[in-house]
């Protein structure tokens, strides 16, 4: 057994005056006209660093908010992060601070106040002035991590993660998609909030168009509230296309492989983004030309068609190996699905298909088994 190292407090007091990682930090109270300011002008504030999470109050978390700085109850203090000098970002607190903008918008009318119901359906507009002068004078705390913290743009960018990760254990726990997108900063992380966002992935997973549901930094609630929205389920299904299609990849727990994907692309530059771009869409509209109203949607054992991600993994990857083939494909899609349905049939080949083995070994084997029933067809 090997001997455990002693070290001396005189060592671990060296040790902590030499580390890199100190945080520097001040704390300042802000009106909430000035936030409303600050966040509109977009000179001082941003309400959306890539690497926040999707999660969107409803009117009612809003107007409970809004009731407490009535009231002047005390609120948490919301976190900033100085990326440049004077220039802020949004590390905790975004439900809050959307909650105070969008209601100075008028946004929203108030909703399921506990001790002010008779403002009920009232919009900041429909306020009486004493109750906007009041709300005028509330302020919420603010802890600032200051810029100093970091000596270059690698280490600020290291830092604000390993911040943001840290806050946010306290409240709602982030899931594996929710950490990659805080984690792995890139381009290549960018294309994959884009590609969850093409008209055609959103209409075949039934997710309301991100075209038609977000104007800037507003998410209309019925995309916000969608549940492959709300987590980033949909740029998971994404990234898997991404991490499946080659095969030496698919090694280990799914969730390294998710992991290795976004590490391998981070580097990534434009020209090379524009390609994973054309082929992840060119795969899809593939897909959707041989499938239809069926395209990622299996038959269960009661007859109804679903969604299925593994099955989206299986088609995707398969098609992609047999891309030079797709006009073919098209013209015999009849006979495909029909014996595709016929295969199903078998237990077997049903649990196969539909995942109920999500290790690296079924992923494979799906493809396999798709790649195989496209070549029948070729």
């Amino acid at each position: 057994m090997a001997k455990k190292i002693i070290i001396s407090d005189r060592e671990l007091e060296e040790q902590y005056e030499q580390s890199s990682f100190k945080l520097t930090q001040e704390r300042s109270d802000f009106l909430l006209p000035q936030i409303v300011d600050f966040v509109k002008t977009k000179r001082w504030l941003n309400l959306h660093p890539e690497y926040q999470r999707r999660l969107v109050w409803d009117r009612k978390k809003k107007s409970l908010f809004i009731e407490s700085l009535l009231l002047n109850i005390p609120v948490p203090p919301i976190f900033l992060f100085e990326w440049d000098y004077s220039r802020y970002e949004v590390m905790d607190g975004q439900q809050r601070l959307s909650s105070v903008l969008d209601f100075y918008d008028n946004k929203y009318k108030l909703t399921g106040l506990e001790q002010w119901s008779d403002l009920t359906g009232k919009s900041f507009s429909e306020l009486p002035p004493l109750l906007k002068k009041a709300l005028d004078r509330r302020r919420i705390s603010a802890t600032v991590i200051l810029a100093e913290s970091a000596k270059s743009d690698d280490d600020r960018s290291s830092l604000r993660r390993f911040v943001f990760e840290r806050l946010n254990t306290g409240g709602q726990k982030l899931n594996a998609q929710e950490l990659r997108n805080c984690l792995y900063s890139s381009l290549f992380n960018n294309l994959i909030v884009e590609l969850a966002g093409n008209d055609l992935f959103d209409d075949i997973w039934e997710i309301p168009r991100y075209s038609d549901n977000i104007r800037g930094d507003q998410i209309n609630t019925k995309l916000a509230e969608n549940s492959l929205f709300k987590r980033m389920t949909d740029c998971e299904i994404v990234l898997r296309f991404f991490a499946f299609r080659q095969r030496s990849h698919v090694k280990g727990a799914v969730k390294k492989i998710l992991d290795n994907c976004m590490i391998r692309n981070q580097s990534l530059g434009p020209d090379e983004i524009t390609r994973l771009s054309e082929l992840f869409i060119s795969r899809l509209e593939a897909a959707k030309s041989i499938f239809g109203d069926r395209t990622f949607r299996i038959i269960d054992q009661k007859g109804k068609a679903r969604l299925s991600q593994p099955l989206f993994d299986a088609v995707m990857v398969a098609l992609d190996r047999e891309y030079d083939h797709i006009e073919t494909l098209k013209k015999k899609s009849k006979e495909l699905i029909a014996s595709l349905d016929r295969k199903l049939l078998s237990q077997k080949t049903y649990e196969l298909v539909v995942g109920k083995l999500g290790t690296a070994p079924s992923i494979k084997d799906r493809a396999d088994f798709m790649q195989k029933h496209f070549k029948e067809f070729i």
